[in-house]
């Protein structure tokens, strides 16, 4: 049942943690754990892959009409790129929480992996420090 995750997950045992969860919610974590790792990293700092990465969202000459847009634009650019299980991605900046310094999208489209094709939403909150949390 390990067998669900990606050859870094399995390595890091996080496949191990969801083998009791049912193969679609294991699938659905995988993803929700890549969508983090990518939406973390930082364009141009993988040498191998120069177009990998988000480039920085913190452009203080545009408005933040004009940010949100671009962040929007980059998210399902790159999801679209770089995981391969999801599709007809769509990306929808959120309303703001209690912290200026947070962004936060909806992330919808449709997840197709091993014979199972279902529509999935996440939530991607980005912090100022360039964390970034998917649920």
């Amino acid at each position: 049942m390990t067998g669900y995750g990606s050859l870094f997950e399995r390595l890091g045992d996080d496949a191990h943690t969801r083998s009791t969860l049912r193969r679609e919610d294991s699938v659905l974590a995988s993803v929700a754990a890549h969508l983090a790792k990518m939406l973390s990293t930082r364009a141009g700092s993988v040498q191998t892959l120069p177009d990998y990465g988000l480039p920085d969202l913190n452009d203080m000459r545009l408005s933040l009409h004009d940010s949100l847009a671009q962040a929007r634009q980059a998210i399902e650019s790159f999801i679209a790129r770089y995981e391969p299980r999801l599709s007809q991605v769509q990306v929808k900046p959120l309303a703001k929480g209690d912290s200026e310094l947070k962004l936060s999208f909806s992330i919808e489209g449709w997840l197709q992996v091993e014979g199972f094709k279902r529509h999935v939403g996440f939530t991607a909150e980005l912090n100022g420090s360039g964390e970034v949390k998917v649920t």
